[in-house]
């Protein structure tokens, strides 16, 4: 998920939507259309800007435009009808969290208890709350879905509340995750909001407030810490609590949900409350941030956004601000990562090179180029793996055999192709395919298939933070295309001096799509282009190692040396790999 810049688009409410009314908790509850006991909510999924925090604005899954979702109130014994229409082009499905005594039908699993949603799609959910208690309703697609914004709460509010449960005020605070210019979860918010944006818990000396705790992240555990107040849990996941429990420090898993009396009974002001595991409560910089917000009581100033001014200015920060490479520093280390490839080429001019050393050099050669195919292999299959995985939470068959299309394809491209092209350079060069400069030309073609593959990603990472991309990704893109540019270069040693103009050109065939790749990358994702580029160096690698192969064994046989050094080339370019994964560029 990218921040958006620029204008924000301006967003209407969808046709035919439930209205809302902001709630005192920063939520926004539906305004049911109601005949007698039944309550009908219309939810929309669809996209819309959601603002974090001023200047993180992103373009969210949300339903009815809000994040989180329409908080939906009802009493028990309400016949419940959630009216969804889906209206983003994601097929989806909604889940109605710790709702039971329903059919199986209303469950909302793809596949399972129902199709998937289609654009345009709508689709009924109808249950009785005969249970009182705090329930969420969110999309059971994959988590970044739901960490776009999908979810949001069911309060059933109970005929007759006990004596234990009954509070002046009843919030709902729901705890979520986003992954923002990273892979993983990395900011967090309340009811939307990170601190010091998020909404105050307002209270009155001598009231008793209810808070309704959801979790509903991805991966993440919370612990929701009350300074100077005791939270006593009087449920947990809606189900009554029949003993004392009184803590300081509510614990909560993914999904679950913690109903808590909140006594304001402390000295008036404002108390913290924020979790405790400390890294959701600070950004990449250790300042204030996230899940952070505060018990306030009424007559006392709001001092919320206070500790935020005050650490910001007089504390030192750690760590550095992560937000989007610049389009020019990418552009630059993409020149980079590419242009390294000719620190390997001028091995090919070496000259009164023994047959044994030419033997050795085409057997590192051979190694390097084998792992090489064994990298590109695993990374041109992980997205194919990955939505054969995605079947079974109702992910697209017509997607899994497009990924399985273009990999085969890739794969023919790469070796009848290359073949059909080193026929070709052979027959214009009066050579047999084997012959040197054939050869390097078809290694250049091979790798540049690759690192076209490789800029994609260089340049997707660039976009998606700058972390990415620092000073140990240029050392170990310098290591690795420089074993690539002597995979190209130890064909010619000693056998064909090559003119520094036909290496410069095999450079640019090898290296130039990792900077062409990069800028493509940084513009948009596509794994299908991914797949198609890395299964085309496969393909291209495999055809080339035949060839290498072949001149090994006419040249100086399959020996000790030869497959001693064949196994140093593997080495080389598996040490070079391990490098960039240290360095965070794996």
């Amino acid at each position: 998920m990218q921040p958006l810049t620029g204008a924000i688009p301006t967003v209407t409410p969808a046709p035919g939507e439930s209205r809302l009314a902001k709630r005192e908790d920063g939520t926004y509850a539906a305004i049911a259309q109601s005949t007698g006991r039944t309550r009908i909510f219309h939810i929309v999924e669809r996209d819309a800007p959601w603002t974090l925090q001023p200047g993180l604005t992103v373009m969210a899954k949300t339903y009815n435009g809000v994040v989180p979702g329409p908080t939906l109130v009802v009493h028990q014994g309400d016949r419940v009808v959630i009216d969804y229409r889906n209206e983003q082009p994601i097929p989806d499905t909604v889940h109605l969290h710790g709702i039971h005594g329903i059919p199986a039908s209303m469950d909302g699993v793809a596949g399972i208890s129902q199709p998937l949603v289609p654009q345009g799609g709508s689709f009924r959910y109808v249950f009785t709350a005969s249970d009182p208690g705090t329930f969420i309703y969110h999309s059971h697609d994959n988590e970044e879905m739901v960490n776009s914004g999908l979810y949001g709460a069911i309060i059933v509010l109970p005929a007759s509340p006990s004596a234990a449960e009954r509070a002046d005020r009843d919030d709902v605070e729901v705890l979520s995750s986003w992954t923002i210019q990273s892979l993983s979860e990395n900011h967090f918010t309340i009811n939307g909001k990170e601190y010091p944006y998020t909404t105050p818990i307002n209270v009155r000396k001598g009231q008793r407030v209810r808070i309704r705790w959801i979790n509903i992240s991805g991966e993440n555990m919370h612990t929701m810490h009350t300074h100077g107040h005791y939270q006593q849990v009087v449920a947990r996941d809606a189900r009554p609590v029949t003993y004392r429990d009184v803590e300081d420090t509510i614990l909560l898993g993914p999904g679950q949900r913690v109903d808590v009396i909140v006594s304001a009974d402390q000295s008036p002001g404002n108390w913290l409350v924020h979790c405790h595991v400390l890294d959701h409560t600070e950004d990449s910089m250790g300042m204030p941030d996230g899940l952070v917000t505060t018990i306030h009581y009424e007559g006392t100033p709001n001092r919320l956004a206070a500790m935020n001014a005050v650490m910001r200015a007089k504390l030192p920060s750690f760590g550095a601000p992560q937000g989007a490479l610049s389009y020019g520093w990418t552009i630059l280390l993409g020149a980079i990562a590419g242009l390294t490839i000719f620190f390997g080429l001028p091995v090919a001019r070496m000259r009164n090179v023994s047959p044994q050393t030419i033997g050795s050099l085409n057997a590192v050669a051979i190694g390097i180029l084998v792992y090489l195919v064994v990298e590109i292999a695993g990374n041109a299959t992980l997205p194919l793996a990955q939505a054969a995985q995605g079947l079974h939470s109702g992910g697209s068959v017509s997607g899994m055999v497009a990924l399985a299309v273009v990999y085969v394809g890739g794969l023919a491209i790469g070796l009848v192709g290359l073949g059909a092209l080193a026929m070709r350079l052979a027959k214009l060069a009066a050579f047999e395919v084997h012959q040197p400069l054939v050869l390097a030309a078809l290694i250049a073609v091979g790798i540049g298939a690759h690192n076209f593959a490789e800029g994609l990603a260089i340049g997707a990472s660039a976009a998606a933070g700058g972390t990415a991309i620092a000073v140990g990704l240029i050392i170990g893109f310098s290591l690795h295309n420089a074993t690539e540019g002597f995979g190209i270069a130890a064909p010619l040693s000693g056998k064909v001096i090559p003119t520094w103009g036909q290496l410069f050109l095999a450079g640019i065939i090898a290296g130039g799509p990792t900077f062409l790749g990069t800028i493509v990358g940084y513009s948009f994702h596509s794994p299908v282009l991914s797949v198609l580029f890395l299964a085309t160096a496969v393909g291209a690698l495999i055809f080339v190692i035949g060839e290498l192969w072949s001149v090994l064994r006419r040249s100086v046989g399959i020996t000790v040396l030869s497959t001693s050094m064949l196994a140093c080339g593997f080495v080389i370019a598996l040490a070079t790999e391990i490098f960039l994964d240290v360095n965070g560029a794996g």
